[in-house]
């Protein structure tokens, strides 16, 4: 890879074409395993590999290039370079350097047309900040350090998924169901015209459940779970898995029978995993540095530095160093981001001030250093991502207390009930200044608590917001803070996130209902009633 990188920046450079000042390639390795099945029986089961390689063109100079937007928008799936992406499988030196020399033309001549058309394009609208350099010039790094994947028994996980499907059929009120077992292990290999040789590695490992029925109205009921680590090591064993399926089990009942909120204001209760969604939505995308350097991002606390955004007693970091916590290993974890610098915490956010923002190598206003959080999964441009999300709470209320100032903000805004979020399957956010400046949690589990602390579980609400006032209801967060591993999609593609976060307490929060198509039900029950 490095030899077809100097072969191709000497023969660019010789020519009377537009200057290619710097070049990367960011070769993945990536072994899938999936084993899939319901009721007894594995429906697939199948092993594959993908390779493929991000080809990072830069044309001009470090002072100004090609990108543009804060590279927000340079994520063309029709471009010809994505023709050359996907690798062969089996690494030959021909094949290999083949691929390169197709790939890297393809994205010199599209480097090369970028830089025109920003050139033109400046003729007629200034640059966001024009003072800013295009990219920060960085020393050679090499660090090849190779570690041995961990071994995958698919027999265990086919056991598994054999005996927990047996159970749905005594569960004949179940409509469709499915468990799977997935992992992805990847190496990733980084070279570049600077001279850094990089390789890492890294996995997560997956167990899902979906269970889904209808209502006797012909509303689709459904619940899922998601065991996600970056370790097999962490994931439950068949006794643990059991005993978790036997209790989503009764809790897809539970909310079968629950009844259906259309909408809500007042006081909400978060569980954990659900306060994690909500800052990931409503405060780490926004400290997203990429964003700020694109005129199409509301960029909601571009003139925030420095000042009070949050609670003095709030302290928010992002640390894709950090290797587990509290004994469970973190799939948000990485030493180097994907333009091959190094990846450091970035503290966000201390005494409730805000202090810097994600960033990669290309500078943002206001801040010098760069954080390593560019991040990408495919042909899309690394922008800055967020990795291991902490908050950290200095003054943690117990869960009693906690319910206690619930019950009692419950009274004092003489609300009928507040909301309870026990568990959220995921969330989105718009930070575009073309749409509303709003979040949206997709809730899982909740319940109603009634201020003398009776309880209903409930179903068919998301919670919803704008950040800004969001923030400013906050009344407390837990003394428990709990990790959760995922997957966060944005304009540079899916990849693994992690959040660590106690449980909160929301002054007031909005809910809305979610789509309410009807279905007719089965003509014929299912086989096993």
């Amino acid at each position: 890879m490095q030899a077809e990188l100097n072969r191709s920046l000497r023969h660019i450079q010789s020519s009377d074409k537009p200057p290619l000042y710097y070049l990367s390639y960011l070769f993945r390795n990536i072994r899938y395993t999936k084993v899939q099945g319901r009721l007894g029986a594995i429906h697939e089961e199948a092993s594959w590999i993908n390779n493929s390689v991000y080809c990072d063109a830069r044309v001009g100079s470090y002072a100004y290039d090609n990108v543009s937007q804060g590279g927000l928008d340079d994520s063309n799936e029709n471009s010809e370079s994505t023709e050359y992406i996907r690798f062969p499988q089996e690494i030959h030196a021909d094949a290999v350097r083949f691929q390169l020399w197709k790939l890297t033309d393809a994205c010199y001549r599209e480097a090369a047309a970028s830089f025109y058309r920003k050139k033109s394009t400046g003729l007629h609208f200034q640059e966001m900040h024009p003072e800013l350099p295009a990219m920060r010039q960085k020393k050679a790094i090499r660090d090849f350090h190779w570690l041995t994947p961990e071994n995958i028994d698919t027999n265990v996980y086919k056991n598994l998924i054999r005996k927990a499907g047996r159970l749905i059929t005594s569960r004949p009120f179940i409509k469709n169901s499915w468990f799977e077992f997935h992992a992805s292990q990847s190496q990733k290999v980084f070279v570049n015209s600077e001279g850094s040789e990089i390789l890492q590695q890294s996995a997560v490992f997956e167990l899902r459940v979906f269970l889904w029925t209808l209502s006797k109205q012909g509303e689709p009921v459904s619940y899922e779970m998601n065991f996600n680590t970056a370790s097999q090591t962490d994931l439950p064993d068949k006794k643990e898995f059991i005993r978790a399926l036997r209790k989503a089990i009764a809790t897809l009942e539970q909310k079968l029978a629950a009844p259906r909120l259309n909408s809500y204001s007042g006081p909400v209760l978060l569980s954990p995993q659900a306060c994690g969604t909500f800052f990931h939505e409503v405060l780490g995308h926004r400290l997203e540095g990429s964003r700020l350097l694109s005129s199409d991002e509301g960029a909601t606390f571009k003139d925030q530095l420095g000042r009070q955004i949050l609670p003095d007693y709030i302290h928010v970091y992002d640390d894709p160093t950090m290797l587990s916590f509290e004994g469970q290993r973190i799939s948000g974890h990485f030493q180097y981001d994907d333009e091959g610098s190094h990846a450091r915490r970035a503290d966000l956010i201390i005494d409730g001030r805000l202090q810097c923002f994600l960033s990669t190598r290309s500078p943002i206003p206001g801040q010098a250093d760069n954080n390593g959080h560019a991040r990408n999964q495919l042909q899309e441009r690394p922008i800055s991502r967020m990795a291991n999300l902490v908050i950290e709470n200095r003054q943690p209320v117990t869960f009693d207390e906690m319910f206690q100032r619930f019950l009692a903000e419950i009274r004092r805004q003489k609300k009928e009930y507040g909301i309870w979020v026990q568990q959220v399957q995921g969330g989105e956010t718009g930070t575009n200044n073309y749409d509303f400046q709003a979040f949206k949690g997709e809730i899982m589990l909740a319940s109603r608590v009634w201020a003398d602390g009776r309880q209903e579980m409930i179903r068919g609400v998301d919670f919803i917001g704008t950040p800004l006032a969001a923030l400013e209801s906050l009344l407390c967060l837990g003394n428990t803070p709990v990790l959760e591993n995922a997957w966060c999609g944005a304009e540079s593609g899916l990849v693994p996130v992690s959040t660590i976060a106690p449980a909160m307490l929301l002054g007031n929060l909005e809910l809305q209902g979610q789509e309410q198509n009807r279905y007719t039900d089965y003509l014929v029950p299912v086989p096993y009633a």
